[in-house]
């Protein structure tokens, strides 16, 4: 196999590389498909602590919620909030909220849908024409994961959700959610949250952009 030590165009600390060769005869190019972690501008929360990481990853504990300021943009239609958790409480749910400069939006915009697999059990839920959308299981005897893919939240036409939350709790119980915010709104945030009062949560989460 052939090898190549040259550098064409790189600039270290930018993203302005145009093809960079290293021990190898292939190549990687700037702005290739796949998935680019994303950093936000500033986070808040309530409860006690969150603090945004320098790599971007977000860690809380014992919070009632957590925003995300800056974390949609132009460079990417589509992302993925992946996020561990563990709950103060037996069976919370967690759900998301669009937010823009700030603010969370506060219409009843959302509709969302809810698969559940427990054992051989399984049941289903919908619900429109709320404040929020359902997105995940927490619990307090074992921890949680879920993934919530976010289809066009910058761009200027409804957004799309889905969430898959495997929770330890049971064996692993598998929960799917699916939801739409009906605005045509460009939004650059996200709040994760609970029902105000009801529990707290502690984990951690990371943004990602979709590059295709």
């Amino acid at each position: 196999m052939a090898v190549s030590t040259a550098l064409d165009a790189v600039r270290l600390g930018s993203s302005e590389v145009a093809a960079l060769y290293l021990g190898s005869d292939s190549v990687w190019t700037a702005n290739a498909p796949g998935i680019v972690l994303v950093k936000p501008t500033s986070i808040t929360h309530s409860g006690t602590s969150a603090t945004l990481g320098a790599n971007g990853q977000v860690t809380f504990t014992s919070v009632e919620s957590v925003s995300l300021n800056g974390i949609f943009t132009s460079d990417f239609d589509n992302y993925v909030v992946s996020c561990r958790l563990i709950a103060d409480t037996l069976n919370i749910n967690v759900f998301a909220k669009l937010r823009s400069s700030g603010t969370d939006a506060v219409g009843a915009d959302y509709t969302w849908q809810r698969l559940q697999a427990n054992g051989t059990a399984r049941n289903a839920t919908r619900t429109s024409g709320v404040t929020k959308a359902n997105v995940a299981e927490g619990s307090a005897t074992a921890a949680s994961g879920f993934d919530l893919r976010i289809y066009g939240p910058a761009l200027t036409q409804p957004t799309a959700m889905r969430s898959t939350t495997i929770m330890g709790r049971d064996g692993a119980r598998l929960v799917d959610f699916a939801s739409t915010h009906s605005l045509s709104t460009s939004y650059d945030g996200l709040t994760i949250a609970m029902d105000a009062g009801f529990s707290y949560l502690t984990g951690a989460l990371q943004v990602y952009g979709v590059r295709s």
